[in-house]
């Protein structure tokens, strides 16, 4: 499966729930996982905006599976 951001690791939740982790290497993963949230976010909005106004029906339906499935990975952080 191709992942939708080639810079997501794919260890960001799995190392959140990490319980040999410090508490304040937990506090720095959620300060980069919210960064990336944030960033995909606004870029994947941005995109779906485009195929709305370009009325591209299966672009708009990829990247709102997209934005589905980022929202998925960072639940843990989705509400600070």
């Amino acid at each position: 499966m191709n992942k939708p951001f080639p810079f997501y690791s794919e260890q960001t939740n799995q190392s959140f729930l990490q319980a040999d982790m410090t508490k304040e290497e937990r506090d720095a993963q959620l300060v980069v996982d919210k960064s990336i949230l944030l960033f995909q976010k606004n870029r994947l909005m941005k995109l779906i905006d485009q195929s709305l106004e370009n009325r591209n029906q299966k672009e708009f339906e990829q990247l709102t599976a997209q934005y589905n499935q980022l929202l998925q990975q960072y639940l843990h952080v989705a509400n600070l």
